[in-house]
């Protein structure tokens, strides 16, 4: 299984490469800092959509093709199942898309590069098509998960190009006056998307019954993973734009990488959350596949399918709590004293765990 949660996200960051090179594209040159795009990073990107997007079709062929051999297997997953029929849409779109970013210069003209966002957003339909939402609620699924897939990677998109392509910081104050607008509202659709498609698969009031199963795991990780993500956007979205403003030497770049290294693990918490078999009721998947091991580790008694987590204090917990402010408090602290941006990230690293601990020393 760790290879399709690999294979799943490499494919989001794919997408978010794409997403984020043609939008930059399209902002004019005194609004963005010089920013090199490689033509090849495009190509690897469209290639590896159809590569790492084939993973959910192999799970599915492999789990049937013992019993009716692997070429009826295949032929009836491409055909007959929803997550193949997606694939086989992606895969042609993606031929063309290819040859399009190959034969034009799409990186140097804005309208091919709206063409290239069309074609990125019809393979983000494609990928909605085939979510677990489209397949538990129909429409309303289909929608609520392209909305969060394409939120998540404008936003994240955008942090990449520019992070790890931006080769110097003229024009910053005027990137951030477009981008930490864009930012708010990707959240903000990230945020209600997100809500709408969990209480699609989990009641809210079971939102920590969940936690002893691993798609309660990851999705408690995954909701974790925004805090220290949020620290940082505060600091490369405000902090960083008033000490800009005040015309105080500061890098910005640095900033930017950590926060999309930061994102980069949402995607990996979204990976297992995209491959792992909803939970239809969490008392039935308690009795077909049994708890998830670290919560089996965590939790003190005998644990029942049909029981309710509950949270209590306890000195263990506290301490865990206290940590996790130590360190929330310790990013902004070392921000202002100019340390260096790997010593935030770390410190956001060990908030997420210390919140996690905490919370799971809390389980009664």
């Amino acid at each position: 299984m760790v290879w399709i949660y690999i294979s799943e996200s490499l494919l989001y960051v794919c997408f978010s490469l794409l997403m984020g090179a043609f939008i930059i594209q399209l902002i004019p040159e005194r609004m963005k800092p010089e920013i090199h795009i490689s033509k090849r990073l495009i190509q690897l990107s469209v290639l590896g959509v159809v590569l790492f997007s084939v993973a959910p079709v192999m799970r599915l062929v492999l789990f049937l093709y013992e019993d009716i051999g692997l070429m009826v297997a295949i032929q009836n997953v491409l055909g007959g199942f929803e997550v193949g029929k997606a694939w086989s849409f992606t895969a042609i779109l993606a031929i063309f898309f290819f040859l399009f970013v190959s034969f034009f210069p799409v990186l140097n003209s804005k309208i091919l590069s709206s063409i290239t966002l069309a074609f990125t957003f019809l393979l983000i339909l494609a990928l909605g098509w085939a979510s677990h939402a489209a397949s538990l609620t129909g429409g309303s699924g289909f929608v609520f998960h392209s909305l969060h897939f394409l939120a998540v990677t404008v936003w994240i998109g955008i942090l990449l190009i520019v992070g790890w392509g931006a080769k110097k910081q003229e024009n910053w104050l005027a990137y951030l006056r477009w981008f930490t607008p864009v930012a708010i509202v990707c959240f903000l659709v990230i945020a209600g998307s997100g809500l709408f498609l969990m209480t699609s698969v989990i009641d809210v009031n079971e939102y920590g019954d969940a936690w002893a199963i691993p798609y309660g795991q990851s999705l408690l990780m995954k909701h974790l993973t925004i805090i220290p993500v949020l620290f940082f956007a505060f600091i490369n979205g405000f902090w960083i734009k008033r000490k800009l403003k005040r015309q105080e030497q500061i890098n910005p770049i640095p900033w930017l990488k950590f926060e999309s290294i930061l994102l980069f693990f949402t995607f990996v918490s979204t990976a297992v959350l995209g491959q792992s078999e909803p939970p239809h009721s969490i008392e039935t998947t308690l009795n077909s596949t049994g708890p998830s091991t670290i919560f089996a580790y965590f939790y003190p008694g005998i644990i029942d399918p049909s029981m309710h987590v509950q949270l209590g204090f306890n000195t263990i917990n506290i301490l865990f709590f206290i940590v996790a402010i130590i360190f929330m408090w310790l990013i902004l602290y070392s921000f202002k004293k100019k340390k260096a941006a790997v010593v935030q990230f770390f410190m956001g690293m060990f908030c997420i765990l210390s919140l996690y601990f905490g919370i799971m020393a809390s389980i009664q």
